[in-house]
């Protein structure tokens, strides 16, 4: 298992950013399919981006079909106390055999909202999971990286 931490600062509030996450329109504008669905007082938004085959590893991408996406399930909270939340999201590729468990705390601090991301990448893969997982958190950070830097321009 291979763990990535990122942290971003955003200049909307705690619970104005937290609507945005639970907006479909927020995904799609980043070029992804996004569906938004509301359970109790939260949301559970599926995000499903395509990934370029030439941003994985040769090996990995000449075993998987020509459109492969990650597939994101993230649950938002609707109601907050306090400043700061949570955020739970988990990813997967059909054919890749990674599994990304992340947490997402966000916290309000003037004059905005910080975020930090803790995920932990994992391999079903018995004896070659450690290299799979090296070789897939670079792209995987890079992305959430870049997306991250995204949200702040929306």
């Amino acid at each position: 298992m291979r763990t990535l931490t990122l942290n971003h600062d955003y200049t909307d509030s705690l619970s104005a950013f937290l609507a945005r996450l639970a907006d479909a329109s927020t995904w799609e504008s980043l070029g992804s399919q996004a569906q938004a669905k509301r359970i109790d007082a939260d949301t559970q938004v599926t995000v499903k981006t395509p990934i370029p085959k030439s941003e994985l590893p040769s090996a990995l991408a000449s075993r998987l079909p020509s459109d492969v996406d990650l597939v994101e399930i993230y649950m938002i909270p609707g109601d907050v106390i306090g400043d700061a939340a949570e955020i739970r999201m988990t990813a997967h590729a059909d054919g890749v055999p990674v599994e990304v468990d992340a947490l997402i705390t966000l916290n309000q601090v003037e004059p905005g909202t910080s975020l930090a991301v803790r995920a932990e990448v994992s391999s079903s893969i018995p004896l070659f999971g450690s290299m799979i997982e090296q070789a897939v958190v670079p792209i995987l950070e890079k992305r959430l990286s870049e997306r991250l830097d995204k949200l702040e321009n929306l």
